[in-house]
């Protein structure tokens, strides 16, 4: 069942890309860079969310990361 979760998840992406693609000028290659490594980065978030449901949020990973570097500036400075 997964696999036709990610089969889904896949498509729309490529239809997506396809779609808005288009709409992006050809002069304007950075948007473009930009636009597929946003892409890949949704994707990629997306699959990982269907393989690993019980996965934090991204939100509780930065939120870690930051309590962590916090407690670690404060024990370098107190």
């Amino acid at each position: 069942m997964k696999g036709v979760y990610i089969f889904s998840v896949t498509a729309v992406a490529v239809l997506m890309f396809i779609y808005q693609w288009s709409k992006i000028k050809s002069t304007k290659k950075k948007e473009k860079m930009v636009f597929s490594f946003l892409m890949i980065i949704g994707w990629s978030l997306a699959v990982t969310y269907i393989v690993f449901p019980n996965m934090d949020s991204p939100a509780k990973m930065v939120d870690h990361v930051l309590t962590s570097l916090r407690n670690i500036f404060l024990g370098i400075f107190s």
